[in-house]
C-alpha cells in the first residue's frame, strides 16, 4: 500500500479508536495520580491504580535513588508536563541530570464512552534519550498495577506471544490486560503482597524485592560485585499468595522506547506501536491548536507561548482523584472565648470515606485538594474546558456538610496523609478558608453561553447544560447557600459588644482558629495582625471575601432565576460595602485596616500596610470615584511601599516586620493576589471616574511585571514557584507551583472572569 493511504488509514483508524467527546464527563481513567511522576488510576474508589518507577543500573547505588513519587527527585533537573488536555491525551518531560536520561512520558486514552460507563483503554510511551553520550546510561522501568480492595482482580499471565502481562478485573471497569509493547527486550514480573491500603506506597516493597534477590545469590556463592548491576535489580519472576500489586519490568542500555498499553472494554480500542504514533501526532497537533484558539496571545514570542501553554497543560496535568477517610475533630466548642480548638491538641475522629476530583497546588509539596487555591486553579481551567471546571466545582460541592461545612484541607485517604506533616492533618468544623472557590462557578458562567441555559428551579425547568456538561448546577445551589450561611454563623464579628458605629449591625467579620502569630485560616498565615488576639477583632479580608461571595451568590441566583434570593444577597453586599467603611476605615492612616480592642476594651484599628490593606480592592468593593480608591492606588504604586519592579510586595517594605521570621507572607510576591490585583485595576481602568487614568497606567505596568518574573524565572530554573523574591524576581519556596501560580497565562491572554 502506498506510505500516504497507509498513514490516512492508520489516521482513520485511530480516530474511531480514539473517539472520546471532548466536553462532558471527565474520563474513567486519567493521570489522577500527580503525586508520582506517572501514574495512572480511574476515578472510582476501592478499585485499581498503576503506576511507573524507574532507576539506574550502573552500579547498585543506583537503587538509591529509585523514582516514583515526585519527592523523590534527587538529580532531576525538573519535570513537567508540555501537554494535557484534561482528558485522553498529555506529554510530560523529566530531564533527569543523575541517571543521564531526557524521558519524554506520553499518553492517549481510547475507547471511553462519553457516558462513562465504559472505562476504555490507554497506553503510554517513554521514549529515554541520553544527555550525554560519553557518560553510562543504563535504567530500568518497572510498570505495576495494585488492588486497593477485593472489589478488583489482579493475576499474572503469559500473553499471545508467551510474555508476561497483567490480566484483572473491577465491575466498575470490566475487564483489562497491562502489557509492554513488544519491542524484543526480556520482561520481568513479581507479584507481591501488600495491604491493599498501602499499594501505592511501593518504594519500600520493590527495595526489599531486590535485597531477597541479592542475598539468594549470595547464598549460592555469587559475588554481588562481579554480577552486572541490572541481574541483581531485576524482579524475580515469582507472584506471591495472595499477591495484591503485579509489576512488569524492562531494563535498558542507551536511547530506548518503552510502550505500555492497558487494554480494556470494547476490545476494537486496542492500539499497537504504529497506531500510538500516529494517535500522538494527532493530539498534541489538535491541543496546540485548541490552545492558540482558547488563548490568543499574539504579542507574546513563540517561547513565551510555549511557557503559557505548558503552564495550562501543568494546572490541568496536577488533577488528581482521591478518595478515603479524613481525620476531623467534632467536638463541641463555644466561641466565647477567642481559641477553639488547638490543633496539637486535637482529638480527631476519622470520618467516613469521601471522594474529590480537584486541581492541585504543588505535585510536590501539596498533592492534594486545598479550599481557597481552587478557586484560582478552576478560573484558569474554565478557560480551557468549562466543562471540567464544573465539575470540579461540583466534586467540592459534594463534600460541603449539612453543617454547611467544607474541610480547607482535603486529606481523603492514607496516601495524600502521608505527604502532610502530622500536626497539618486534623481539620476543624469552625475553621474556614477563604471562599475564593466560588471564583471557579463566577469563570464557568463567564465561560457559558448564554443559549445554553434553560429555565430556573421552584417550578421552572431545572437548570442544565446543553450539550457540555453532566453536571446540573441547580442540584450545587442549596449545598452553596447552606455553605455562604455557614460563613454568615460560624465567622460573624462582634460589632455592637464594642460600641462600634456601624450601618449593619450584622456584616462584621473575623478568622476563627488563629494564634498569636499566625492566622492560617485566612490563607495568609503570618501575616502581621494584632499583637494581642482577641474576641473583639474584625478582619478586614474575610470582610471583603464575604462581599465578594454575597455577589457571586448573587449572580448564581440571578441565573437560576431566584429573584427573591437574589435580593436578599443584594442587600447583605450593601450592607457588607457600607460597614467596610464604617468598620475598617481609617482617616488617620488613609488606608483600610483590620480593627481590634485594646486594654481598655475600646476598638481600634490595627493597620499593617500590604495585601490586606488591598482586599477592599482586590474584591471590587470600591465605587470608581471613591476617594479610597485613589488612596489605595498611592499605597500600590509606591515603591516604599508595595511596588516592586517584580510585581507587589505582600507586606510594606517600610514596616517593621518586612521579611522577618518565617516571612512567608511578609515580603514575597504571591501571582494570585498579583493576579486580583490585576483584575481589580482592569475593571476599574474600563470605568469613567478620577482613578481611571492611574488604574490602566497600574495595571499596564504591573502586568509587564508579573509576566516577565513569572516567565523568566521559568526559563532559568524550569519552574513555576510558590512566590518571587521581591528584591530580584526569584522562585521561592515550593517548586513546581503549576497551581495558582499557572494564573499568569490568564494576565497574559488578560481573561478577567
Amino acid at each position: 500500500m502506498h506510505a500516504c493511504l497507509v498513514l490516512a488509514w492508520l489516521g482513520a483508524v485511530v480516530a474511531a479508536a480514539m473517539a472520546v467527546t471532548l466536553g462532558g464527563e471527565a474520563p474513567v481513567w486519567g493521570t489522577y495520580r500527580p503525586q508520582v511522576y506517572v501514574g495512572m488510576r480511574p476515578r472510582i474508589p476501592d478499585a485499581v491504580l498503576s503506576g511507573l518507577a524507574y532507576f539506574g543500573t550502573r552500579s547498585l547505588a543506583d537503587i538509591q535513588h529509585l523514582r516514583h513519587t515526585t519527592k523523590d527527585d534527587h538529580g532531576v533537573r525538573y519535570y513537567r508536563y508540555t501537554h494535557h488536555d484534561g482528558r485522553t491525551f498529555g506529554r510530560q518531560e523529566i530531564v533527569d541530570d543523575f541517571l543521564n536520561y531526557h524521558l519524554e512520558i506520553s499518553f492517549v486514552l481510547s475507547g471511553a464512552h462519553p457516558d462513562a460507563q465504559q472505562a476504555g483503554s490507554w497506553a503510554i510511551r517513554v521514549r529515554g534519550t541520553v544527555l550525554n553520550d560519553e557518560l553510562p546510561a543504563k535504567v530500568s522501568l518497572i510498570y505495576y498495577l495494585g488492588r486497593e480492595s477485593s472489589n478488583a482482580h489482579l493475576a499474572y499471565e503469559l500473553g499471545k506471544h508467551g510474555e508476561p502481562t497483567v490480566v484483572g478485573s473491577h465491575p466498575a471497569l470490566g475487564a483489562f490486560r497491562l502489557r509492554f509493547g513488544d519491542d524484543g527486550t526480556e520482561t520481568h514480573y513479581a507479584g507481591l503482597k501488600i495491604p491493599e491500603d498501602r499499594v501505592w506506597d511501593v518504594h519500600d516493597p520493590l527495595l526489599e524485592t531486590f535485597t531477597e534477590r541479592a542475598n539468594t545469590f549470595h547464598q549460592r556463592g555469587a559475588q554481588l560485585g562481579q554480577l552486572p548491576p541490572a541481574t541483581l535489580l531485576q524482579l524475580n519472576d515469582v507472584v506471591e499468595d495472595q499477591a495484591t500489586l503485579f509489576a512488569l519490568q524492562r531494563s535498558f542500555t542507551g536511547n530506548f522506547t518503552l510502550d505500555i498499553f492497558l487494554d480494556g472494554e470494547p476490545h476494537g480500542s486496542h492500539l499497537d506501536a504504529e497506531q500510538l504514533t500516529v494517535a500522538l501526532a494527532q493530539r498534541r497537533e489538535a491541543y496546540e491548536d485548541e490552545f492558540r484558539a482558547k488563548f490568543p496571545l499574539r504579542d507574546y514570542a513563540d517561547d513565551d507561548v510555549t511557557i503559557a501553554r505548558e503552564l495550562t497543560a501543568q494546572i490541568v496535568g496536577g488533577i488528581g482523584y482521591y478518595a478515603g477517610s479524613s481525620l476531623v475533630d467534632r467536638r463541641h466548642v463555644s466561641d466565647a472565648g477567642l481559641v477553639l480548638h488547638e490543633p496539637s491538641k486535637a482529638q480527631p475522629t476519622r470520618e467516613p470515606a469521601r471522594e474529590l476530583l480537584t486541581a492541585t497546588p504543588s505535585r510536590s509539596f501539596f498533592p492534594r485538594g486545598f479550599y481557597w487555591d481552587e478557586g484560582f486553579h478552576e478560573a484558569h481551567i474554565a478557560v480551557w474546558d468549562p466543562a471540567l471546571a464544573i465539575e470540579l466545582f461540583a466534586s467540592w460541592t459534594r463534600l460541603i456538610d449539612d453543617d454547611g461545612w467544607v474541610a480547607r484541607e482535603q486529606i481523603l485517604g492514607s496516601e495524600a496523609r502521608s505527604r502532610v506533616p502530622e500536626e497539618f492533618q486534623v481539620q476543624f468544623p469552625q475553621f474556614a478558608n477563604p471562599p475564593a472557590l466560588i471564583m471557579g462557578l463566577d469563570a464557568y458562567l463567564s465561560e457559558l453561553p448564554q443559549e445554553d441555559t434553560v429555565g430556573g428551579v421552584g417550578g421552572q425547568a431545572p437548570f442544565v447544560l446543553q450539550n457540555s456538561s453532566h453536571v446540573n448546577l441547580a442540584t450545587l445551589y442549596e449545598p452553596w447557600r447552606r455553605h455562604y450561611e455557614w460563613f454568615r454563623r460560624t465567622q460573624r464579628g462582634q460589632i455592637q459588644q464594642w460600641d462600634r458605629t456601624a450601618t449593619s449591625k450584622r456584616e462584621g467579620y473575623r478568622w476563627r482558629g488563629r494564634s498569636t502569630t499566625h492566622v492560617l485560616t485566612s490563607g495568609l498565615d503570618d501575616y502581621p495582625r494584632a499583637a494581642t488576639p482577641h474576641v473583639g477583632e474584625l478582619h478586614l479580608d474575610l470582610h471583603a471575601w464575604m462581599g465578594a461571595f454575597a455577589r457571586a451568590m448573587h449572580r448564581f441566583a440571578q441565573r437560576l432565576g431566584l429573584v427573591d434570593d437574589a435580593r436578599e444577597y443584594a442587600r447583605h453586599y450593601q450592607a457588607i460595602q457600607a460597614n467596610l467603611y464604617d468598620l475598617h476605615w481609617s482617616e488617620d492612616e488613609g488606608m483600610f485596616c483590620d480593627a481590634s480592642v485594646d486594654d481598655d476594651d475600646e476598638s481600634y484599628f490595627e493597620c499593617h500596610r500590604g495585601y490586606v490593606s488591598l482586599f477592599p480592592l482586590l474584591m471590587e468593593l470600591l465605587d470608581p470615584d471613591a476617594p479610597a480608591l485613589g488612596k489605595t492606588l498611592e499605597m500600590m504604586r509606591d515603591e516604599q511601599q508595595l511596588w516592586s519592579p517584580h510585581g507587589l510586595r505582600s507586606l510594606s517594605k517600610q514596616h517593621p516586620l518586612y521579611g522577618t521570621d518565617e516571612d512567608y507572607w511578609r515580603s514575597a510576591i504571591w501571582i494570585p493576589i498579583n493576579y486580583l490585583a490585576l483584575r481589580a485595576l482592569h475593571r476599574y481602568a474600563a470605568l469613567d471616574g478620577p482613578y481611571q487614568a492611574d488604574a490602566h497606567a497600574l495595571y499596564t505596568e504591573l502586568r509587564q511585571n508579573i509576566v516577565r518574573t513569572v516567565l523568566d524565572e521559568y526559563k532559568r530554573t524550569g519552574y513555576t514557584w510558590e512566590q518571587y523574591d521581591a528584591a530580584t524576581g526569584a522562585g521561592r519556596r515550593n517548586r513546581p507551583f503549576a497551581g495558582w501560580t499557572s494564573m499568569v497565562v490568564l494576565i497574559m491572554a488578560e481573561k478577567y472572569p
